[in-house]
């Protein structure tokens, strides 16, 4: 798993072409729903790299489910987004389980350095050793030109589920190495093959109130006012 399009294919594979019963694109998060399970992934910021409107608005629901996630190959940010929440609607089922732990918690055993990629609240309760980098850093955080330098020597990283909308997640887990790695966030995949592929952790959201969480994200709705529309899961590898 070399590049961040290896890494959609592998998410691709198992896509079943399921009826799409809904999409909502809100301005913070992107949802899919299907009959067995909805899908979340981070919308872009509007004037993202390329972002542009999405190409057969209206019609996007009726070619099923494996058509919408092939999305994640689209030059648009904005369609990657729908991608990403078809694999995610596809991985995280109303039936699935796993274990009810923070994903944060994952490398508590680490002794060496954790790279962080992206910006979680309350880093402190969960980490001790650790670093962010972040796109837009702010005082006390990295940005994306010491990504290389950090990622080659530490012993673990911690990585947001928008790195699979914005394309930039395979060339992390590549830079990363052997160290260990985790997805974490609402966007994750709950996709079994990732763990075959060397992702120790993948912490990521069942929606359970499909019809509430279309109307908060409709409406604008950020991570928080999705807590009462699902249930985190977290798969770890044996």
């Amino acid at each position: 798993m070399n590049t961040g399009r290896d890494l959609y294919s592998i998410l691709l594979s198992g896509v079943s072409n399921a009826p799409v019963l809904n999409i909502t694109i809100g301005i913070n998060w992107t949802l899919v729903e299907t009959a067995k399970g909805c899908g979340l992934a981070q919308t872009p910021k509007r004037d993202a790299l390329g972002c542009q409107p999405v190409r057969n608005a209206g019609t996007l629901a009726e070619g099923g489910l494996k058509r919408l996630a092939a999305l994640v190959q689209s030059d648009n940010p904005l369609e990657i987004s729908v991608g990403v929440a078809a694999i995610n609607a596809h991985n995280n089922r109303y039936s699935i389980e796993g274990q009810d732990i923070n994903g944060l918690d994952a490398f508590r055993d680490c002794d060496g350095m954790i790279a962080v990629i992206g910006r979680f609240p309350s880093l402190d309760r969960h980490l001790e050793n650790y670093c962010v980098i972040e796109r837009e850093p702010r005082e006390g955080e990295y940005g994306e030109k010491d990504m290389e330098e950090i990622l080659a020597s530490c012993e673990a990283v911690v990585i947001t589920a928008a790195t699979l909308t914005n394309g930039s997640a395979g060339q992390i887990i590549e830079l990363a190495g052997n160290a260990r790695k985790a997805f974490v966030g609402p966007g994750t995949p709950l996709a079994p093959p990732l763990i075959s592929e060397g992702i120790e952790c993948l912490a990521g959201m069942v929606i359970t109130d499909a019809a509430r969480a279309h109307r908060i994200i409709g409406e604008g709705g950020a991570v928080a006012a999705l807590k009462n529309c699902g249930r985190y899961v977290t798969l770890m590898k044996p």
